[in-house]
């Protein structure tokens, strides 16, 4: 990884999150007015503030990518067989499941939310894993999929506490969808084959 590939994931990662934050508010504006009360001489100004917000969405699920990157380097050197860290992260990631619907249950969110959306995470991320595993090793599943959910709520948790869903979607979408292109570019910026992926990521 040099700097020209890291700038490239950098920038393409934030452009993400702004055209995703903006076509999600655009959509939840019209389908929910109370989401943002925009007035017909406003349109612009806050397709310019969701753009900008949604930059910021991206950078920030960068630095979240580039957090997990580090915390898996420095595992993999405490758990000397790479199977703890594997299963270590397994574990984490249903116990992250599980207090997303302690924590969504009764709350000002819908009733369903509860169940509905770690169950909706589990899918998604569950296909983003199948499509990893199908471009590197059958290693890679459970990082991937432990990225995909855990680090993704952990940088959505503000919206968590919103009390909101369309606030929820409006931060966890672009989200995911840039830690979706991000773990997905990861072994294509290091031009690695499938056995030294599994060696990097401890897969």
């Amino acid at each position: 990884m040099n700097l020209r590939k890291w700038m490239r994931l950098f920038g393409l990662t934030i452009l993400t999150g702004g055209l995703v934050t903006t076509v999600a508010g655009v959509i939840m504006v019209l389908m929910d007015p109370e989401f943002r009360n925009i007035e017909a001489d406003g349109w612009l100004f806050n397709i310019v503030m969701m753009a900008l917000s949604g930059l910021a969405l991206g950078a920030f699920a960068h630095m979240g990518f580039f957090a997990y990157l580090t915390l898996n380097y420095i595992a993999r050197s405490i758990f000397k067989r790479p199977y703890l860290w594997v299963t270590f992260q397994g574990f984490v990631t249903v116990f992250v499941l599980v207090e997303i619907m302690i924590n969504l249950y009764d709350t000002n969110f819908p009733q369903a939310t509860f169940w509905l959306l770690p169950l909706v995470l589990v899918a998604l991320a569950a296909i983003v894993g199948w499509f990893k595993v199908r471009e590197t090793s059958r290693g890679a599943w459970i990082p991937s999929f432990f990225f995909m959910v855990t680090i993704t709520v952990l940088e959505a948790n503000p919206g968590f506490k919103s009390g909101s869903l369309s606030s929820l979607v409006y931060m966890l979408l672009p989200l995911f969808i840039c830690n979706t292109y991000q773990i997905m570019q990861l072994h294509r910026l290091l031009g690695t084959p499938a056995e030294k992926e599994r060696t990097l990521q401890a897969n």
